[in-house]
């Protein structure tokens, strides 16, 4: 019978490096993935005008940022150059039109593009993550 744990530097330096959990930078890894792939999954979806008005030089569907943040998290959404988040906004949610008599006309419906994108990239964003994640800890247990 052993009388010991052959390895056992070894062994503890696994659990040291599970233990330890996931870092930010780990979590900005896989937080990048998942937001790549909303992204992605966001961008044909966003309504695309010809028209450009004077002096633009973007549409909305090239105004899609990531903003990573220290804590791990990447946030996505709209630059606030020319007022894209506020255009977009209304592009998604809709909106009444008034003149500048204040007369409202009949509501104008949003495309609803960001909960469409949401339904649709849950599953794939949460893959992506997954899988950067498990990439990590894979490597935390061979000492990496």
């Amino acid at each position: 019978m052993a009388n010991g744990v052959g390895n056992e530097e070894s062994f503890d330096m696994v659990l040291d490096n599970l233990a330890r959990g996931i870092g930010v930078a780990e979590k900005l890894a896989a937080n990048n993935a998942g937001a790549e792939v909303f992204i992605q999954t966001m961008k044909p979806k966003i309504p695309e005008s010809s028209h450009l008005r004077k002096g633009e030089k973007r549409h909305l569907r090239d105004s899609l940022v990531k903003d990573e943040k220290p804590n791990g998290a990447v946030v996505v959404g709209f630059t606030a150059e020319k007022n894209k988040g506020y255009i977009g906004r209304f592009q998604n949610d809709g909106w009444t039109p008034k003149d500048k008599t204040g007369k409202t006309y009949a509501p104008v419906a949003g495309s609803h593009f960001w909960e469409a994108t949401q339904r649709e990239a849950k599953g794939k964003v949460q893959v992506a993550v997954a899988e950067v994640v498990k990439r990590e800890m894979d490597r935390k247990v061979r000492g990496g």
